[in-house]
């Protein structure tokens, strides 16, 4: 085999590889998404104002969200995964409560969208 071969050859497993690591990372971040929406999921009552009180269950799932958003790009998608199921599962986010969300259940997390229209880039 030459050596022109042997780089192309290279190049093409270079490829395949590059190909199966985006195939796997889009995956991960899929499976990411979903986990922090069944997670986040027991506090959208409360960040639209059907529920009265925060719920140890949602306090739970909110320390669970901030697990899943070890890195910025993380916390983004996480971000717009949360804002997604919270528009669709009731409809209207209370600003004040979605905000408040952190300091009631006393979990650090600033990735959390506080309004329908939430920047989920910065």
């Amino acid at each position: 085999m030459t050596a022109t071969r042997r780089i192309a050859a290279a190049a093409a497993v270079a490829l395949v590889v590059l190909a199966a690591a985006a195939g796997l990372a889009t995956a991960a971040s899929h499976d990411d998404c979903e986990m922090a929406q069944e997670a986040f999921s027991d506090c959208v009552n409360y960040v639209v104002g059907q529920d009265a009180a925060v719920t140890q269950d949602c306090c739970r799932g909110l320390g669970d969200v901030r697990e899943l958003g070890d890195t910025i790009a993380k916390r983004r998608t996480l971000c717009a995964c949360i804002l997604e199921e919270a528009i669709a599962a009731a409809g209207k986010v209370d600003p004040a409560r979605a905000a408040a969300l952190p300091a009631a259940c006393k979990v650090q997390v600033g990735f959390i969208p506080t309004k329908p229209d939430f920047d989920c880039s910065t």
